[in-house]
């Protein structure tokens, strides 16, 4: 099993133009009922932005401004890359227990890439936790089950989630 986190992931420059572009007001965020998937409880839901989606003409102008991300991840074929903005909850909510894509591998990976502080997390079915941080990013293999749980101390989370084949040498040593 692989499980990383980076902190300060980025180079400052990469990041503070990455953190303009979706903090900012140019992103085209859609609503979705459902974080995981189709939902009908009123409090599970999102706004997302597609980067890139390779079985799907699903892409947006701005996958070349994440190309500082997938450099980093080392990405040697992308499945999917997507912006999640979560709004507060009044208390900490676990959305459902999930895998981003049925593609697993020893070299299938996923990535959450956090913008901004906040008590939201990350959690894993075994207790591991990542709390949300401003140029973190998460790195583990597919397979794993992980769930999100929602801020209480901001309006917005902000996470970039990837998913890509990579190698599993270049994540497969302790930090």
């Amino acid at each position: 099993m692989i499980r990383r986190i980076i902190d300060d992931a980025l180079p400052a420059e990469d990041y503070k133009n990455l953190e303009y572009l979706v903090l900012g007001s140019d992103i085209d965020w859609k609503l979705h009922n459902g974080t995981v998937g189709p939902s009908t409880n009123v409090g599970d839901w999102r706004f997302t932005h597609i980067i890139y989606h390779q079985r799907a003409d699903l892409n947006t102008e701005y996958k070349f401004n994440f190309m500082p991300v997938f450099n980093y991840l080392d990405v040697m074929s992308l499945i999917s890359c997507k912006l999640n903005c979560d709004i507060y909850t009044t208390e900490p909510t676990q959305r459902p227990w999930h895998r981003d894509q049925g593609i697993h591998a020893d070299c299938t990976f996923t990535s959450i890439f956090y913008f901004n502080d906040c008590n939201g997390q990350t959690t894993f079915k075994d207790g591991f936790s990542v709390e949300s941080k401003r140029n973190r990013m998460l790195i583990f293999n597919s397979e794993l089950e992980h769930a999100g749980i929602t801020q209480t101390n901001t309006p917005r989370r902000y996470v970039l989630n990837t998913n890509f084949f990579g190698d599993p040498k270049k994540w497969n040593y302790l930090p």
